[in-house]
């Protein structure tokens, strides 16, 4: 099933772990253009996700990086209403916040391809377990 991510730019919040780099180069695979971002990047936010469709984060990623990186997009700029998927292991027991999308981590290929491709297309969530983390108890 081809998709439609040709010109697609994913950038990659936690591209300098093994993970992080892991994840670019099997988006890359997949035909994304990818923008790696550093866990900790010392350049403007806006910066550097101009140009990209959506904002991917790696697992594992530390909470203070994830959250001050998310506060420091600025609220009228393009990138404000990005589309913003979290990747997370069952240990880190991420819980969504506002526009961020939990899926869980590791997973299929094509199920990421998928979600990444509903994502842009402002979709809901699928409510099938193999996507999102539900929080366990």
């Amino acid at each position: 099933m081809p998709l439609r991510h040709s010109v697609t730019r994913v950038a990659v919040l936690g591209a300098d772990t093994v993970v992080g780099r892991a994840i670019c180069a099997l988006l890359e695979g997949l035909g994304y253009q990818i923008a790696p971002i550093d866990s900790r990047p010392t350049e403007v936010v806006d910066e550097l996700l101009e140009g990209a469709n959506l904002l991917l984060l790696a697992p594992r990623l530390e909470e203070g990086a994830r959250e001050a990186f998310l506060g420091a997009i600025g609220k009228g700029s393009p990138n404000a209403d990005m589309p913003v998927i979290a990747l997370s292991t069952v240990l880190e027991g991420v819980t969504p916040e506002g526009r961020v999308e939990s899926v869980t981590w590791p997973c299929e290929t094509k199920a990421l391809a998928e979600r990444i491709e509903a994502a842009l297309q402002g979709a809901p969530a699928p409510s099938a377990a193999p996507y999102t983390q539900a929080r366990r108890k």
